[in-house]
């Protein structure tokens, strides 16, 4: 069976506001049953709506009703009055050791409890003591007082826990939505690019099935053309084997007829081609720009390199330089200072129109073994761009590509490593020009640089852009 002090201790706890843990104060009783100082219930529900719950045990309540409850507030104004410390049973105090006297006195210097003649000795003479039960006392009123702090800071932290399970719940919600959102554009954006690829492949198509019709008919032409020519011919000679007299009774209507069809010309059939560049290519691949610049050390000696190595044009003097192993010696050809052995990479160089050039990726000096490149050839009558790849050290450069040459021309270099794949693009004219796939790399590379030594004019410089 409990003590009478325990017994006091549980019933004054049950009259203890759950809310501030102080003795309750003009109690209100809710719906459940439980109850709270009156300022301390509105204080809760204060900003609470449209619904209402108990601050103990969470009950909801649709409205806000609550009364008063008198008694509870009478046993809480006694409960407060007494002090189970006190009906403690005589002789409780324990005994000092050295005097065996009733310990009375709390020496607050040693924090411990003495008795009347341990307050007389030298020890304790200039020591700060209580009487025992008022020692206790304050010490019970502080300890109390922290305990309501305590509890307060503890409906605050619950309060924070309570925030911020709102805000993990709020943003859980956003990241949904943003989620959903961007699965959305992603599927938009797929379909508006599926529609523009089947229009570029509908318009390639139409211009393929165009120019097929047009060359079969110009083939059908020439055709026609070439039997009227074997037939003029086989005229020509039968006419040739008859005696003169009946040769030269028909001379000029066989040489008119033939001289007809020498002088008829099929017309030519200009093939059809309706370019049209791919939307967002070159602005996905801005991304991934980087800064390149040209290694002095590894340039021609007849190679002039601007100051902020950002461009190069053959000058055929040669210069005084150090004999260096990256350095090339038969060609006007630079290596970038940058090196790439993963991700993506992508630069633009601007090439002259009036001599050879030749930009790409190499893996390095002293003579390239492995190398990606975009050439153009000069000749008399025109240019030719050719993409030329060199995939092992023994194999041998193969061309992959060949066009007529496009003047004023911005070339874009896009380099996948991962993925095997070194791209040339059209900047101007935001096309695709040629693209090597599904190679294998494994070594480091280097952006490669190359113009011809025939042409030394000052505007035949080659130019990274910015």
């Amino acid at each position: 069976m409990a003590s009478l002090p325990e017994m006091i201790e549980n019933f004054q706890e049950e009259l203890i506001c759950s809310i501030c843990r102080d003795y309750l104060e003009n109690p209100m009783s809710i719906e459940c049953g439980h109850s709270f100082c009156h300022s301390c219930l509105l204080r809760c529900w204060q900003e609470a709506s449209p619904s209402f719950s108990c601050p103990e045990c969470r009950s909801i309540f649709q409205v806000r009703a609550f009364k008063a409850n008198v008694g509870l507030g009478k046993l809480a104004a006694i409960a407060k009055k007494i002090r189970p410390h006190c009906l403690q049973y005589p002789g409780s105090h324990s005994k000092c050791e050295t005097h065996q006297k009733v310990q009375k006195l709390f020496c607050e210097d040693d924090q411990s409890p003495i008795c009347m003649s341990c307050s007389e000795s030298n020890k304790h003479k200039a020591h700060i003591l209580h009487c025992i039960d008022e020692a206790a006392e304050d010490f019970r009123e502080n300890l109390q007082e922290t305990v309501t702090d305590l509890w307060r800071k503890t409906k605050d932290v619950e309060q924070q826990m309570d925030d911020e399970k709102v805000k993990l719940a709020l943003l859980e919600k956003d990241i949904k939505t943003q989620k959903e959102t961007i699965s959305s554009e992603f599927q938009k954006l797929h379909r508006f690019l599926d529609e523009e690829k089947n229009e570029y492949l509908s318009i390639v198509e139409r211009q393929r099935r165009d120019n097929v019709k047009g060359l079969k008919k110009r083939i059908r032409e020439l055709s026609l053309q070439n039997q009227e020519l074997r037939k003029r011919i086989r005229e020509s000679e039968e006419v040739c084997r008859k005696p003169d007299v009946d040769l030269l009774q028909d001379m000029k209507g066989v040489l008119k007829r033939n001289k007809s069809v020498i002088h008829k010309e099929v017309d030519m059939f200009p093939i059809k081609t309706i370019f049209r560049p791919i939307t967002g290519i070159l602005e996905m691949l801005l991304k991934f720009k980087v800064d390149i610049t040209l290694n002095r050390d590894t340039a021609d000696p007849g190679v002039i390199i601007s100051e902020d190595l950002k461009s190069m044009r053959y000058g055929c003097a040669q210069a005084e330089v150090p004999n260096n192993i990256g350095r090339f010696s038969y060609f006007a050809q630079v290596l970038g200072t940058q090196s790439f052995i993963s991700s993506r990479h992508y630069w633009v160089v601007e090439v002259p129109d009036n001599t050879g050039w030749c930009v790409g990726i190499s893996n390095g000096p002293p003579t390239p073994e492995v190398f990606f490149v975009l050439m153009a050839i000069q000749g008399h009558i025109g240019g030719h761009l050719y993409a030329i790849g060199k995939q092992h050290l023994y194999s041998v450069p193969q061309v992959k590509y060949c066009k007529n040459y496009v003047s004023n021309l911005m070339v874009g270099i896009f380099l996948d490593y991962e993925k095997g794949e070194v791209s040339f693009y059209n900047v101007k004219e935001r096309s695709l020009i040629f693209a090597f796939e599904n190679t294998s790399f494994s070594r480091p590379f280097q952006p490669f640089f190359c113009l011809s030594k025939k042409v030394r004019t000052h505007d035949c410089s080659l130019m990274i852009c910015p």
